[in-house]
């Protein structure tokens, strides 16, 4: 192994010297040396031993960083041809991480991750410059492929910084720091800065962490329920002298802020893994130091940036809740709640041109899924959660391989992933999102359903409603999320009683939107056997347990499976039966009536509070109307049904309403048709059966 360590260093002093002098090198001897570079980096895929031997050598990251600093040099004048070479090096380091602390250390001391940001800066730079159109057919295709090798490398080296962060809380908070910025900035006032945490976690023990001047050193100290976290383990006592060993080359905050806007789902995963390792909670990880982070993200505008495109990103790819992105960044917002922070995070995204944001949109989706009961796991995965836990937790996968994959972990990868339990819902949350959906969102959509019904009556022109299918979709979206994180809310006994208690105007809002639809929105009836229009819900597909409940160094295997595998079927959008709409002022906001039903059948069940406050805003009435097929609302008319029996039980009041109304028509069922049958209405409004003829 000695001899590896001295054949790397050879190997990467031609490799600097092809970048520094190019030509020097005879050809041939040129492309040895290269290949010769790609098996040491296939051996440190499989071996362990050699993995640490060149790791722990500090000679091997001297040479490493003075091979990739020569690189750079290279590409930032456009030397594309050598990005193989820079892809190479990136490749080694990444693997060699996989040794533990001391490699991470190492890499770190000797300026190889102050490169590492360089390069990515770079990448970025070079992905995200458009494409000139003038180009013939062989140009441009260079230049996609020139674009493509620049990703590669830029998702490897995202890989390397997961790697570096892995299992390593001092290396953890210098690579915050580096794409944050320093926590001095949270020292300023301003609306920039996140309020005091509230309690609105599982650990209600767990305080918010206020960040004070750290003397002489400039850098801020984090507090954790009032106690400085220096106390708390011996990690994080780092913080109050983290500028001596904070290496600010190339120092650049926000460089990951474009990243989002440049990848797909598969190949984003690596830097959700960075935010997941640097605040989600697991086994064994430093408790007080992910708080630490998860607030310092989101004090700095460049965290909240970073998050909102994250977000926007899930949104826009429409990528599904069983997928690794969407279930990683679950775990993200996750943490946010935990810290008390989710109500910051949604008013940081708010923007005044929409009424939700598409980031809203999915935070409140994520939340949901956060809050949902997880009864489509498998029973082991039931049985496996542990009672009262405040954080996730799992068995942590050794970091001796750069696969995550050790003789250690093997064992484990056969048992499912302990999952905790939802999050209890604190009071603050509920009363939070009902007051911004009945502040923020609830009026100007009444606006726009009001304006569709008289266009729809010929009372106004179609000229006057002014926004387009697009513009509908993004607010269709945001009511869409809001009402499915109200159903969750009226369906758990302590948010409930929250909202029955403070936030009755809820109810009457409620009531006044399902009429205001009902006036303005027509029924649609669809008899084909296709399904009927439904937002964003797609059949529930068994997927593997999760494998993201755990911190582990990025496994380079899935490179090797994805080089290899072919490109995904496409162009077959499913056929959902959806119809066509001509005009946005035809939008018939799909699934939105029967949410209001069965929140306020939640709400009305036992309550007679509720019960009376649906009557005295003539709800019973607009309840007993949605007793009727409607394929934009499916099953609309059982749920209504089962809301009326909610609003009558016990409420003599409620029940005189009904028996009140007559009949005034009967609609044909083909069904009794068919045998035979007819209804009509007797002389006391009562419907009756008779046979025909």
């Amino acid at each position: 192994m000695a001899l590896l360590e001295d054949l790397l260093v050879t190997l990467l002093f031609g490799v600097e010297a092809s970048f520094t002098h190019p030509g020097i090198l005879i050809p041939t001897v040129e492309s040895t040396g290269d290949a010769e570079l790609k098996n040491v980096v296939k051996t440190t895929q499989r071996s362990r031993e050699s993995r640490e031997t060149l790791g722990f050598s500090e000679r091997v990251w001297k040479a490493m960083t003075e091979t990739l600093l020569a690189g750079n040099d290279q590409l930032v004048h456009n030397k594309h041809h050598l990005l193989p070479k820079v892809w190479d090096l990136v490749l080694l380091a990444r693997n060699l991480l996989a040794a533990k602390e001391r490699a991470q250390n190492l890499a770190a001391e000797e300026g190889f991750d102050a490169e590492v940001r360089r390069l990515l800066s770079i990448c970025i730079e070079k992905a995200s410059k458009p494409v000139s159109p003038n180009l013939d057919k062989a140009a441009h295709e260079k230049e996609i492929q020139m674009k493509g090798g620049y990703k590669k490398v830029m998702i490897t080296a995202l890989q390397f910084f997961n790697n570096l962060m892995t299992c390593n809380e001092t290396r953890k908070l210098h690579v915050w720091l580096h794409i944050f910025g320093t926590p001095s900035s949270m020292h300023t006032t301003g609306q920039n800065n996140p309020p005091p945490a509230k309690n609105t976690t599982k650990n209600k023990a767990k305080k918010s962490a206020k960040p004070q001047p750290s003397p002489g050193s400039g850098v801020g100290v984090a507090f954790v329920g009032g106690t400085p976290v220096s106390h708390h383990n011996e990690t994080a006592a780092k913080c109050n002298s983290l500028s001596a060993g904070f290496n600010a080359k190339y120092y650049k905050p926000g460089f990951l802020t474009d990243v989002p806007r440049l990848l797909q789902p598969d190949e984003i995963e690596p830097l959700l893994m960075i935010l997941q390792s640097g605040i989600v909670v697991f086994e064994g990880s430093d408790e007080a130091m992910q708080s630490v982070r998860c607030k310092l993200m989101l004090a700095q505008g460049y965290g909240r940036s970073l998050l909102r495109e994250v977000l926007v990103f899930l949104g826009a790819w429409e990528v599904d809740e069983d997928d690794f992105c969407s279930r990683v960044l679950g775990q993200i917002v996750e943490a946010i709640l935990l810290n008390g922070l989710i109500p910051y995070a949604y008013e940081c995204f708010r923007d005044d041109k929409d009424i939700v944001t598409p980031a809203q949109s999915v935070l409140l989706k994520l939340l949901a899924s956060v809050y949902r009961p997880q009864s489509n796991l498998p029973q082991q995965h039931l049985e496996a959660w542990p009672s009262g836990s405040p954080t996730l937790t799992g068995s942590p996968l050794a970091l001796d391989s750069p696969y995550g994959d050790s003789p250690t972990s093997a064992a484990s990868k056969d048992k499912a992933t302990a999952l905790d339990p939802p999050p209890h819902i604190e009071s603050a949350i509920p009363t939070f999102f009902v007051n911004a959906f009945r502040k923020q969102v609830l009026p100007p959509v009444i606006k726009i359903i009001q304006l569709q019904g008289a266009i729809r009556k010929g009372k106004e022109n179609k000229e006057a409603f002014e926004l387009s299918l697009w513009d509908l979709d993004r607010i269709y979206e945001g009511i869409y999320q809001f009402l499915e994180l109200l159903v969750l809310f009226s369906e758990d006994e302590d948010a409930k009683q929250v909202i029955v208690t403070n936030e009755k105007g809820l109810v009457t809002d409620l009531v006044r939107l399902l009429g205001e639809m009902d006036k303005a929105i027509p029924r649609y009836v669809h008899t084909k056997a296709t399904k009927a229009i439904e937002p964003a819900k797609k059949e529930e597909k068994k997927s593997e347990p999760p494998k993201h409940l755990v911190e582990r160094p990025f496994d380079v295997r899935s490179e090797e499976i994805d080089n290899g595998k072919e490109e995904s079927e496409g162009g077959n959008d499913d056929d959902d039966g959806e119809r066509e709409l001509v005009d946005p002022d035809e939008f018939t906001w799909p699934s939105i009536k029967r949410f209001i039903v069965v929140i306020i059948s939640s709400l009305a069940w036992g309550n007679r509070d509720v019960q009376d406050l649906v009557r005295e805003s003539a709800g019973v009435q607009v309840i007993l109307n949605q007793c009727k097929i409607d394929d934009d609302n499916p099953f609309i008319r059982e749920h209504s049904i089962m809301c009326l029996r909610a609003l009558l039980q016990g409420n003599p009041e409620n029940q005189k309403i009904v028996e009140e109304l007559n009949a005034r028509e009967v609609v044909p069922n083909e069904v009794l048709d068919k045998h035979g049958y007819a209804t009509f209405i007797d002389p006391n409004g009562r419907i009756k059966l008779k046979k025909t003829d």
